[in-house]
């Protein structure tokens, strides 16, 4: 698959910027970067996993930090050229592919325009099918692939290396490296072979991102209702994914703090119809936890995904001001993230919430 015009990638950002779930950074960000490497001729090559060797060299590049700050910082295919260099010497070997460590926001176009300058494929995978704020919190981790050997660099050109005993612990020392630089650097990790791509990473969320982001634009250029028509595509049964909306209203208060390299938060919207029905959504960089009138209507690993009244547009948390006119819509997450040795690392406890997943079809 080819990604060679630039309103394909106009619709892979937004698509992006949907299984973000309101992180992953602005994908704005990342479209620039990719739509200059395909003006220069340069064109991401998505392959399947499937069309991997089962010894093929995989790793993932991703940005790490707060995604207010990255809105501050254009991207340098320099840089990463640089990483991956740098990565490469550490491991010992060369780099056959890349993979997105989360599909959502700028972290699903970086490794587009990265494959695309390095000459490298992209797999059409990721492992999350959404984004979330920790870097342990991917179906890779869950099932035994290793983060590190890490490697975090900053536009400065300072770098570092992690080799932790856990997942876990590799978040906290990537955080507070982050934290040091800045509050973003851009991060080399999970080493990984084609084998257990195939096996353990959640597949086909490229195409996804295009059938979204594809699927936003044709609904509300066609469409009386686009944003019914726009859930309806999303109704997926055949493959387990469910779409509904959840919410239609105005922002009445909206906090944001920056802590600890992460951006928490809290939406709070009012029905436009005319009812006393009112809906509050945690944030941290992604939205966790929508609820309704004091009932939880959708929770992670869920997607609540929060687009612009009139255009569809999908809206990343650090954007959110008070007064704007928004649909709330939950997009069930990929069954992968579902089963239970997944929900201990990306469910709703892994927050701190007492409440046990509640998928989103459930909901009455």
């Amino acid at each position: 698959m080819k990604i060679d015009t630039v309103e394909q990638i106009r619709d892979m950002a937004r698509g992006a910027a949907f299984l973000g779930s309101g992180g992953g950074g602005d994908p704005y960000i990342g479209q620039l970067m990719l739509q200059q490497e395909v003006l220069q001729g340069r064109l991401p090559d998505i392959i399947k996993a499937a069309q991997l060797d089962d010894e093929a060299r995989v790793i993932s590049v991703a940005g790490i930090g707060s995604p207010p700050v990255l809105l501050e910082h254009l991207l340098s295919g320099t840089l990463f050229a640089r990483l991956l260099e740098k990565m490469e010497a550490h491991l010992g070997y060369r780099i056959d592919a890349l993979i997105s460590a989360e599909i959502g926001g700028l972290n699903s176009m970086m490794p587009l325009a990265v494959g695309a300058r390095a000459q490298l494929p992209v797999l059409d995978a990721d492992g999350m099918g959404r984004a979330f704020p920790h870097l342990e919190m991917v179906t890779f981790s869950v099932y035994g692939c290793r983060a590190t050997p890490a490697m975090l660099l900053n536009e400065l050109g300072d770098c570092a290396v992690i080799d932790a005993h856990d997942d876990l612990t590799a978040e906290k020392m990537g955080r507070s490296i982050t934290a040091s630089l800045g509050a973003m650097a851009y991060m080399a990790l999970y080493p990984m072979t084609g084998k257990q791509v195939k096996h353990y990473a959640v597949h086909d969320t490229i195409s996804l991102c295009l059938t979204i982001g594809r699927g936003i634009r044709h609904a509300r250029a066609t469409l009386d209702d686009p944003i019914t028509g726009l859930v309806a595509e999303l109704e997926q049964p055949e493959t387990g994914r469910c779409c509904r909306l959840l919410f239609d209203g105005k922002i009445t208060d909206v906090t944001h703090e920056i802590k600890d390299g992460w951006h928490f938060g809290t939406v709070k919207l009012a029905s436009h119809h005319g009812s006393d029905d009112v809906m509050v959504i945690d944030i941290q960089n992604e939205y966790l936890a929508a609820r309704r009138n004091d009932k939880t209507v959708a929770i992670v690993p869920d997607l609540i995904c929060l687009l612009d009244a009139d255009t569809l547009e999908p809206q990343t948390a650090e954007k959110l001001k008070y007064g704007q006119r928004v649909k709330v819509v939950g997009f069930s997450a990929a069954p992968i993230m579902r089963r239970p040795e997944c929900l201990e690392v990306f469910g709703p406890q892994a927050f701190g919430y007492k409440e046990a997943f509640l998928p989103l079809e459930d909901v009455d």
